[in-house]
């Protein structure tokens, strides 16, 4: 009979680690994947290279989940970033540090070998690996589960949901968690793409693709008042603005809202009072020139200057307070409407989900349905990017496993 302990659903990191510290006390666990192959969202991470966690102690990383962040404190307390490396040190693939970004890799790069460890580990500790299952069904009756699937039906004591989101619906995030989910008496916040590109009206800089700034400020308004500002790297693309941080800031983008980036790193007063300082200095000095002096990419002082429509030439003598003002705007709060944000196609996670106040934060376990635990993207709550939803995920998972118990023989 396939009666078991715990029934995982989904094989992605949430739901691996959840079957794997399950295990390690002793429940009998099966995990169901509806993919041909368990792992596919850790294959895609980092392109491929696995961005598994990020530099930081615990309560840093509570700040990278935007307003939730507060609900994964007893999570990652239980397993922090440095014991999920333990864990990949202690079975054979030491993560290594990117030091530039701050990121977690496993020292191969590779995605592949993340997911063949955490299967082989899996198998060694007993759990029954079960993929391309396609989940039909998950009810309750009095104090088990019954899980129907297109294959057989499936008995458990505890059921822990891990099914991801609905971003990055090629590796089989679709969503199928949530109807679940709703269907076990579970509200819904409405799933949205979350670090994802941002496209504004009129984008000036399709020719600039390729274009990043390193560290410059991004800031999000809503109905003229500011609604977040962080910095972050920001990439110019051939149809969008992208990049660390405005991925970062897409969760907080609504309709009506307005992306505005600083890329000079001083406010309008600032740049404008040491622009003028300038001329008086040396009025026969280029306009051009002096914007060299704040260390921008070439090809993006041209644009600027061309939309200002500034010849190259002209001197500082010669531009007129009109112009002057202009230039400083755009490069000081260069501010845009938004029109829409990347679909769940570009999205790298989903915002929205389960929603939290139904999930005890310190077990994972529904406050509505005993024994049913939530883990990972199904939840509404979504990281920074750099290994932080990876590791939300594992930590959810362990602590969901960590608080279960057995039920004894009957």
């Amino acid at each position: 009979m396939n009666r078991f302990d715990l029934i995982v659903v989904g094989g992605g990191p949430g739901g691996i680690f959840t079957a794997i510290t399950a295990a390690e006390k002793g429940l009998k666990v099966a995990l169901l994947e509806k993919n041909k192959r368990i792992g596919n969202k850790i294959l895609v991470a980092g392109s491929g290279k696995c961005n598994l966690t990020h530099t930081g102690k615990p309560k840093e990383f509570l700040d990278k989940y935007g307003m939730n962040g507060k609900f994964l404190k007893e999570a990652i307390n239980k397993f922090s970033p440095e014991m999920l490396k333990t864990f990949f040190k202690e079975n054979g693939l030491p993560l290594v540090l990117v030091e530039e970004s701050g990121k977690y890799f496993p020292q191969t790069f590779s995605s592949l070998d993340v997911v063949a460890l955490l299967k082989r580990k899996m198998e060694n500790l007993g759990v029954k690996i079960v993929e391309n299952i396609k989940i039909e069904n998950v009810t309750k009756s009095e104090d088990e589960f019954i899980i129907t699937t297109d294959k057989d039906t499936y008995i458990s004591d505890n059921v822990a949901l891990a099914t991801g989101g609905k971003s990055y619906p090629g590796v089989g995030t679709t969503g199928d968690g949530y109807v679940m989910a709703k269907e076990l008496g579970h509200k819904i916040v409405p799933p949205k793409p979350a670090l994802t590109p941002v496209f504004v009206r009129d984008y000036m800089f399709e020719e600039l693709s390729g274009i990043s700034f390193q560290d410059v400020k991004v800031t999000v308004w809503r109905e003229n008042k500011k609604v977040v500002e962080k910095r972050g790297p920001v990439l110019f693309t051939h149809t969008n603005f992208s990049g660390p941080g405005i991925l970062d800031n897409s969760r907080y983008i609504e309709n009506g809202s307005f992306l505005e980036i600083n890329y000079v790193d001083k406010d309008f007063e600032t740049l404008n009072r040491e622009i003028i300082e300038e001329m008086n200095k040396d009025g026969k000095k280029t306009v051009k020139r002096v914007l060299n002096s704040y260390f921008l990419p070439d090809r993006f002082i041209r644009r600027v200057l061309s939309l200002a429509e500034i010849s190259e030439e002209l001197k500082l003598s010669e531009l007129s307070k009109e112009k002057r003002e202009n230039l400083v705007k755009m490069l000081s709060s260069n501010k845009m409407e938004v029109t829409k944000v990347g679909s769940f196609e570009m999205a790298m996670v989903t915002r929205g989900g389960v929603a939290i106040d139904e999930v005890n934060s310190k077990t994972m376990e529904s406050k509505k349905v005993s024994g049913l635990y939530l883990v990972g993207e199904i939840l509404d709550i979504d990281g920074d990017t750099g290994g932080y939803n990876i590791q939300a995920a594992c930590s959810m998972g362990v602590l969901a496993a960590k608080s279960m118990k057995k039920k004894e023989m009957r």
